[in-house]
């Protein structure tokens, strides 16, 4: 048959079941935008198995409500008009189509598939929470009707298939012999029985679901059907794990939607499936299949979280390395190369901050200026080596001599400074006072015999009673101190607020 042949046959609904009076009548009564909910009861109490339905499904988890639905009015209020448009042409539908007997199609596992599929695309737009639950559902049952249209068209079109013969057999032996497959002409079978736009374009759409507008109803809709369709077709697959494994990845392509997502939609389709089989009057899935299905999905989510674990822990480990990198970089940058003492400009910019914040929260701030004795006699007398490995032991000893919110920086050649923030004149001499003693214990250069070393210590103290106007001024007065220091014999600790007490000003040079 002729693909024309088959959309004259198709559009004219030769030999195929339409919609049931009440259906029809219900399709009718939904596009008036000012029906009454009277007349849609109306309708449907004409059909006595669909009231019991509709009643039964408004006290359903579909709905979930706290108060059971009394009468037909009720229901209708609880499920909407759309739900009952739904329902009315699903029962409709499979009453009047599971009759249908041909060889080229598995009626039973057809009905299984939509129903399936169905509950699935209704789950999946729940969690995503696009809203328009019943359209969904009814595109999902639908979404793959024109199947059984073209097999009353053309009695041996399916049966050269394989059997059972799975969706994607369909859909290429579709486009083979028709050059279309089957959604296109659902959309159109849709049409023609006036059916609402969204659930034909859902339809139409469902095989094709990535070239809609994610950000649209519609599109969400589209995206929803296929995906119940992948799951549908998953569960009665041979092979289930690697095809449910597969929807779940396009979940996440087509609805941005975790694995801890997915894994919700599956126990949310597990709940409904009792209620949808006894609507329905069919079976979908027995309990052991049931728990084998939710059990891949955990075993699923499991893995996931296991990789997500290592791809964190893995990315922790490299931020770790990569940290260290620039902490040891940066660190550098701040370091003399001889000493490992803080350098002069970071010593500048630390001794700028702490002034800062001295003057503004009002906090004690003390210096201390260490000189090492005679240094130029050291390099003359031991050679330059051995005063470097002096200049080293220095720093070593006045880092072991500090508390831990102090900072050791080289000021100049043999000169090393000693900030401490928050340390009065008190404390800030004791340190200093510790300096000197550990300074003339300590064995510099065990490599040179006869090797003694001193240093002359000068402090400044920033307070509230004793201020500077700034870090050069502080820097100064510890350099008055420092110079006092060596006035009086080196090898000794001096104060600048004590000179200005006793009136001792300094005028010597070193």
């Amino acid at each position: 048959m002729l693909p024309e042949d088959f959309e004259t046959r198709l559009k004219a609904q030769v030999d195929f079941p339409s919609p049931s009076k009440v259906a029809t009548e219900i399709i009718a009564l939904a596009r008036d935008p000012e029906i009454e909910m009277a007349k849609v009861a109306q309708a449907v109490g004409r059909d006595p198995a669909m009231t019991a339905k509709i009643l039964r499904i408004a006290n359903s988890a579909f709905y979930a409500q706290r108060r059971p639905s009394q009468n037909l009015r009720q229901a209708l209020v609880i499920i909407g008009l759309n739900a009952a448009l739904t329902l009315a042409l699903s029962f409709s539908l499979l009453s009047s189509m599971r009759a249908l007997r041909a060889p080229g199609i598995d009626y039973p596992r057809f009905w299984r598939r939509s129903l399936l599929a169905a509950t699935a695309a209704r789950a999946f737009g729940e969690l995503a929470k696009i809203g328009h639950a019943e359209d969904i559902f009814l595109a999902g049952l639908l979404q793959d009707i024109s199947v059984l249209a073209l097999d009353r068209v053309a009695r041996d079109f399916y049966s050269r298939l394989p059997q059972p013969a799975t969706h994607a057999d369909w859909i290429a032996h579709e486009r083979k012999e028709l050059g279309k497959d089957h959604a296109t002409y659902t959309g159109l079978l849709l049409k023609s029985w006036n059916l609402p736009v969204r659930i034909c374009h859902a339809t139409e759409f469902s095989h094709d679901a990535e070239n809609t507008a994610a950000d649209s109803d519609d599109g969400k809709i589209a995206r929803c059907v296929a995906l119940g369709s992948d799951l549908a077709e998953a569960v009665l697959s041979a092979d289930r794990t690697p095809a449910v494994n597969a929807t779940a990845r396009r979940a996440k392509h087509l609805l941005n939607m975790s694995q801890e997502q997915f894994t919700d939609v599956v126990e949310r389709i597990l709940r409904l499936i009792p209620e949808t089989e006894e609507l329905y009057e069919t079976s979908l899935m027995d309990a052991e299949d049931a728990e084998n299905l939710l059990a891949e999905a955990r075993e699923m989510l499991a893995v996931r979280n296991l990789h997500a674990l290592q791809e964190v822990s893995s990315l922790q480990a490299t931020t770790s390395v990569l940290l260290n990198r620039t902490e040891e970089a940066e660190d550098s940058s701040k370091r003399d190369v001889l000493t490992g003492a803080l350098n002069r400009p970071w010593l500048d910019r630390m001794l700028d901050r702490e002034f800062t914040q001295a003057v503004v929260f009002g906090r004690d701030l003390s210096i201390a200026h260490v000189d090492i004795d005679h240094f130029k006699h050291i390099n003359e007398r031991f050679g330059t080596e051995a005063g470097d490995r002096v200049l080293q032991s220095c720093a070593q000893v006045l880092q072991s001599c500090i508390r831990g919110s102090d900072l050791v920086a080289r000021f100049s050649g043999e000169e090393f400074m000693v900030v401490l923030p928050g340390a009065d004149q008190q404390i800030a001499l004791q340190v200093a006072q510790r300096i000197l003693t550990a300074i003339t214990e300590a064995n510099h250069d065990p490599r040179s015999e006869g090797l003694h070393i001193t240093v002359s210590i000068g402090v400044a103290t920033y307070t509230t009673d004793q201020r500077f106007a700034s870090t050069l001024a502080l820097l100064e007065a510890a350099d008055h101190a420092l110079y006092a220091a060596k006035l009086c014999g080196r090898n000794r600790v001096e104060c600048f607020a004590q000179l200005s007490a006793h009136g001792r000003s300094p005028v010597a040079s070193r």
